[in-house]
């Protein structure tokens, strides 16, 4: 459970968590504890754990079902499954413990709402409270984030891994719910809607180091690092076969990072990297 009380002044809370457990062990008001050391990821913990899909009751949180404004990210590493089917059990276990270290971080780095593991695919979700602005330049921070370490991991890997993750964002409306369970302490979150429908869909279109965004992403995203193309026409086809999304969901935008050029060749495939070249 969470310490409530402490304060926010981060220097503080050792000497007050002291304070106030000194009686507890019955130690005179003389006593001290030396070499405190505080492990910054328990920190968060609590609020990563009311952030996936299941989650306990607790406090008692109202059952509702919601309608939201917000982003949606779905990423999902190409070529896992034939991968998989000749990996070491060794292997997989390291590539899911590469992943998993990545989204702990993205509660307290890029401000997510809810996030779950889909087998080789991750689902993030922001809701809108104030900025959408910054909602939307943290949806593409955290997929860059996601290229970025990945792109270290596989350099360094001992051996074969997947190539990449193709990632898609898509921001709009869409309806939140939670559930309560046959046990009353726990909760099943999650996300539905077009939305929700269309960044899935969109997702299986990006090639190994691709960002692909719809057209509010592409609207309320400013930050200078970001730019994007058009690529409806050139994914017409590839558009057209995808279920579920209507007319309106059909306008596809892919990211250029600006700091994609001559010194990072090699942290997206090298067809990618031509592609852009020949775009300048």
């Amino acid at each position: 459970m969470p310490i409530y009380g402490l304060g926010q002044d981060s220097e503080e809370i050792p000497k007050k968590v002291t304070k106030v457990l000194l009686p507890l062990i019955r130690v005179q008001e003389q006593g001290i504890i030396d070499n405190i050391q505080r492990n910054y990821v328990d920190l968060y913990v609590p609020s990563f754990i009311k952030m996936g899909p299941v989650y306990p009751n607790y406090p008692e949180i109202d059952l509702d079902i919601r309608r939201v404004t917000g982003y949606v990210l779905f990423a999902d590493l190409r070529g896992f499954s034939n991968w998989s089917m000749h990996a070491e059990p060794e292997q997989i276990h390291e590539l899911y413990s590469v992943i998993s270290d990545i989204i702990v971080e993205y509660p307290s780095d890029y401000l997510i709402n809810y996030w779950k593991l889909l087998g080789d695919g991750i689902m993030l979700v922001w809701e809108v409270e104030n900025d959408e602005n910054n909602t939307a330049n943290c949806t593409l921070g955290a997929a860059y984030e996601l290229h970025k370490k990945y792109w270290y991991y596989q350099k360094d890997a001992l051996h074969q891994v997947p190539e990449g993750f193709g990632i898609a964002v898509c921001g709009g409306n869409f309806t939140r719910f939670r559930s309560s369970t046959f046990f009353e302490s726990c909760v099943v979150s999650d996300y539905l809607g077009p939305i929700v429908n269309q960044a899935a869909r969109l997702q299986s279109l990006a090639k190994a180091g691709e960002v692909l965004v719809n057209r509010r992403t592409e609207k309320m995203a400013n930050y200078h690092w970001y730019s994007f193309i058009n690529v409806s026409e050139d994914l017409k086809n590839e558009i057209a076969g995808l279920d579920g999304l209507s007319p309106y969901e059909r306008e596809v935008f892919k990211v250029r990072h600006k700091y994609f050029g001559p010194s990072w060749e090699n942290f997206i495939p090298p067809h990618i990297y031509q592609q852009i070249i020949q775009t300048k």
